[in-house]
Formats: structure tokens, sequence, C-alpha cells
């Protein structure tokens, strides 16, 4: 009997979505990565508010983007910040309010990387990284999850349950 948390359908969702992100990320290189960095990418984290899978499959495709980043410890440490956050939104659940956490997570643990890695004062480090998220993922991302969640078929595709507090 197959497992349907782990069935191909869902394996190959979480793929599309993690190299979505990743490719995102890469393509758009010149803003993705650095001090000041706005990754488009991003946007995609408001989905972590509806399911867990898309959790999972949004690290994943930081994890993959980060390996292009030229920091290792982007890798460890980025990839960290988006775990969080991921998992904060997934329990708030609300995007309105879920939309800021990125900003708040990436701020301080990317920040605090950059203020070593690159003796920045580490104000500047953190407002130069949430105001990318920011950017990102309330200014983009929020208009881009209401709008594609208007069609009954994408919400059935995202949220099977259609959360009513959204």
């Amino acid at each position: 009997m197959s497992n349907p948390k782990f069935s191909v359908a869902v394996i190959t969702q979480v793929g599309l979505v993690a190299a979505v992100y990743a490719a995102l990320t890469v393509l758009l290189a010149p803003f993705s990565y650095g001090a000041v960095q706005v990754r488009i990418a991003e946007a995609l984290m408001l989905l972590c508010c509806c399911r867990k899978r898309w959790c999972i499959a949004l690290s994943i495709g930081c994890l993959i983007a980060n390996l292009f980043s030229g920091m290792p410890t982007d890798i460890l440490f980025g990839t960290l910040a988006t775990v969080i956050a991921a998992v904060l939104m997934y329990r708030i659940r609300k995007p309105v309010i879920a939309a800021f956490v990125p900003a708040v997570v990436n701020g301080l643990i990317v920040g605090a990387q950059l203020c070593l890695l690159y003796e920045m004062p580490f104000a500047l480090a953190f407002l130069g990284v949430a105001a990318g998220e920011v950017i990102a993922v309330v200014l983009i991302g929020l208009p881009l999850y209401y709008g594609v969640m208007r069609s009954a078929a994408v919400r059935r595709l995202i949220d099977p349950e259609e959360r009513k507090a959204q």
C-alpha cells in the first residue's frame, strides 16, 4: 500500500517547486546573492502557509541555490534561515502576517553571516537582507499569492483543504 504523503505526485510537486526556486535564484544571480539581495524566488515562501511539503520544497530549492552563492557558509546558514522561516510561516498560516517572517529570520541569520564575513555593521547587513525579503515576499509574493489563489484549481493543488483563514 502506498503512502500518500510520499506518492510520486507529491515527490514530483516538491521537486518542481524546489527546482523553480533554485532556477529563479541562480538565473537572477546578480540580485540573489550578496549584502543587498532580492531573491525573487522568495515570493514562493508564502506557499509554506498552506502545506508542510512546500516548506520542504523551498528548503531544498534554497539549499541548491546556495550551492551557487560562492559562500560556503551560506549553504548552511542561508538554508537554515529558510527552514526556520518556512516552519514559522506554516505555523502562522496567515499569509499577510507570515510574509514578514522571512525578513526577520533572514535578516538576523544571513545578516549576522554577512556581518562576520564582510565586517559590515550588523544593522546595515540586517536591513539590506530584510529589505530584500520585504520586496520579494511582501511586495511581490503577496499579490502573486492572492492572485493565483483566486483559481479553484490552483487552490486545490496548493492547499486541498482550502483553509478559510486565507
